[in-house]
């Protein structure tokens, strides 16, 4: 090759995530206790005092009721066979809004009886005169998924409260999220992923002196990925009988994704972890696990992708994601990483070609440019890609991507790909045609052909492009790679018979 090649894509694929034949459910709400972050107390400072809301004691038996059920409050929400994500999620509240004492707007009208007054979220209330068994209530909404930190801090000496989430079913019914009842004044503390709706802080005074005061508040947060919450080997999204290419962020350094994959016909599993490079991310800034039955065990940033070749009929494949925090880069939650999850991929029949009718020039006459070109065309180029899985079941969905500089600069010898692709049908096969037109040649050539009893002699005007073959769900797959980089393209120009004879 002439000079130093320079990988660049001249039309670069879209940047949005393929996540293949799988549903997207909300899962079932519940908070759970905990201790209150203490970067979140110190987010949420310096806000206005409320008056005390009373709420009626009613409303502490439909409570008490409703917990005892236990009932599902979400189901589950079926979506497209392929669902494209492209999602631009806000930053991390980095300003606490200091609070009034005027209800703000509510999205949508508090409907629970008792608790009518709305206030902000990302801000921090104070309540003082509460008295023992004072029962309080207020609303909040979320228009959007969001992972929030409940909280109930900073109790005066012989106050007791406790603290209980619950959210509105939409008519007026109060269904329990969760309840931190931590004894004297401890913090109170509730945190986990919740869906869009509308959400109450419900305040029982088991304890109070003359004075008794605290502050309460909720942290949202809503840059999440499609997959909350999947934070525990519990709770792990349950992916589908595909390759699954999935993007994935981590709200927070503690943040940890766990997914599952089940091998229903046995076949082989494959694993591979990219970063997702608009986003601003690296790989090094993501740890990938997988469980071996016994221990996670860490997959090193170095290895491109790895498999499981026998899961067994069945078998359940675990893996998870997290954040890897350098001590002298700054964590940053805007970015994202690309998980290849599922079956792993089987190139079949990979096959770019020319126009059957081309006069190749020959090895012989390949003594001028870059040398010998194994794929020629005149106009047209064909491409096809067959994906399955190792038991052979076809990959649907799937996008392989030809790369292709048509036309290498003979001064530079840099490299310039543009991308072209397509997606798997039902046959697990992909195929498409690049028009790559007219041209003039860099190179000329002679040589001599016979047919039909003829020495022909030939001069061809050519240039020399190079191609390579990828699939963007999956890497380390296709034609081209780190020990034969890519397959020599001639694009023939021009052909000028210069003589004929018989032979």
């Amino acid at each position: 090759m002439k000079s130093k090649k320079a990988f660049m894509l001249g039309a670069a694929m879209a940047a949005t995530c393929f996540v293949s034949a799988f549903v997207l459910a909300e899962q079932y709400p519940h908070l759970a206790a905990q201790a209150a972050p203490p970067a979140v107390k110190q987010g949420l400072k310096n806000a206005a005092k409320i008056k005390v809301n009373k709420a009626p004691t009613a409303l502490k038996q439909q409570l008490q009721a409703g917990a005892q059920l236990k009932k599902p409050l979400f189901a589950a929400k079926a979506q497209a066979d392929s669902v494209v994500e492209d999602n631009t999620a806000p930053a991390r509240v980095t300003k606490v809004q200091k609070a009034t004492a005027q209800s703000a707007p509510a999205v949508q009208a508090a409907l629970v009886q008792g608790c009518e007054q709305t206030l902000d979220v990302n801000a921090l209330y104070t309540i003082n005169g509460v008295q023992t068994g004072d029962l309080l209530c207020y609303h909040f909404n979320l228009p959007q998924k969001a992972r929030i930190n409940v909280l109930l801090v900073n109790q005066t000496a012989g106050t007791d409260m406790s603290l209980s989430l619950f959210q509105d079913d939409g008519q007026g019914n109060p269904l329990p999220l969760g309840t931190s009842n931590n004894p004297g004044t401890g913090d109170e503390s509730l945190g986990g992923v919740v869906p869009a709706g509308d959400y109450y802080w419900f305040m029982e005074a088991n304890a109070a002196v003359q004075g008794s005061s605290f502050q309460f508040g909720v942290a949202v947060d809503t840059n999440l990925d499609a997959f909350e919450p999947n934070d525990t080997p519990d709770t792990a999204f349950q992916l589908p009988d595909t390759l699954n290419y999935i993007s994935g962020n981590a709200d927070s350094l503690d943040d940890v994704d766990y997914f599952d994959f089940t091998a229903v016909r046995g076949q082989s599993v494959g694993i591979a972890l990219t970063a997702d490079a608009a986003s601003g991310s690296t790989r090094n800034k993501w740890i990938l696990e997988r469980f071996d039955g016994a221990q996670w065990v860490t997959v090193g940033a170095n290895v491109l992708s790895t498999s499981i070749p026998s899961p067994g009929v069945g078998g359940v494949v675990k893996v998870r994601v997290r954040p890897n925090q350098h001590p002298n880069e700054p964590w940053s939650a805007t970015g994202k990483y690309n998980l290849s999850f599922g079956s792993n991929p089987r190139v079949n029949n990979p096959d770019v070609k020319g126009e059957a009718n081309v006069l190749r020039i020959p090895y012989s006459a390949s003594d001028v440019g870059y040398g010998y070109m194994t794929t020629q065309a005149y106009r047209d180029l064909t491409w096809t890609m067959g994906l399955s899985d190792s038991t052979g079941a076809p990959l649907v969905g799937l996008h392989p991507v030809v790369y292709l500089d048509q036309h290498i600069n003979p001064d530079t010898g840099n490299i310039v790909y543009k991308a072209y692709s397509a997606a798997t049908g039902s046959s697990g096969l992909a195929s498409g045609t690049i028009n790559v037109g007219t041209c003039f040649g860099d190179f000329q050539t002679t040589f001599v052909d016979y047919a039909q009893g003829y020495k022909n002699t030939w001069r061809t005007d050519f240039n020399y492009g190079v191609w390579r073959m990828e699939v963007l769900e999956y890497p380390g797959i296709g034609v081209g790679g780190d020990n034969t980089e890519f397959v020599s393209f001639g694009h023939l120009c021009k052909q000028t018979l210069l003589s004929s004879t018989k032979s």
